[in-house]
């Protein structure tokens, strides 16, 4: 079943139960690559027909052969392929992408909002059904950081999410 409003917040808990389990000698670094690989990996079993979608993710290799890169400019994507022909003759049919689902973008500093913010403007780049942005909680800023990234999230084409998640060292 695709990730919508209703399912969202289970996603992203489940995704963060897996991520939890990392051991405690890696880096913030470390911990926030695991964290994002295991909401990409939760996002692609939610959309697992792989003629039909496609999840991008720094650590997805799955899509080398047809795009040739594992990421496309957000921390996650989901999106919609097709084919068509290419130009070269007796070649085999290109992927393309359809339609983009999801675009995902974390930023887990909490000592500089100037972080946040470029990523979270990344989000109003290109279209997408669903936008999803995961912050670092800290309950002495949220509100604050709620208020600065909703003048961005007004500027994004379709639904936006926005969810805190305890930082990658807590």
């Amino acid at each position: 079943m695709p990730v919508h409003r209703s399912n969202l917040s289970e996603v992203i808990n489940q995704a963060w139960k897996y991520a939890i389990r990392t051991p405690e000698k890696l880096t913030n670094r470390e911990r926030s690559r695991k964290w994002v690989c295991e909401l990409a990996t939760k996002f692609q079993s939610e959309y697992h027909n792989e003629k039909i979608h496609r999840v991008f993710w720094q650590g997805n290799t799955g899509n080398r052969e047809q795009f040739a890169i594992n990421e496309f400019l957000f921390d996650v994507m989901v999106c919609s392929v097709s084919q068509v022909e290419s130009l070269q003759r007796r070649s085999n049919p290109l992927d393309i992408i359809d339609q983009c689902h999801w675009r995902v973008e974390s930023e887990f500093n909490r000592e500089n909002s100037r972080a946040v913010i470029v990523d979270m403007s990344k989000l109003v780049v290109g279209s997408a059904e669903n936008k999803l942005f995961i912050a670092s909680h800290c309950s002495s800023r949220e509100r604050n950081l709620l208020n600065l990234c909703a003048r961005i999230a007004r500027r994004c084409s379709g639904n936006v999410f926005f969810a805190f998640v305890a930082h990658p060292a807590d």
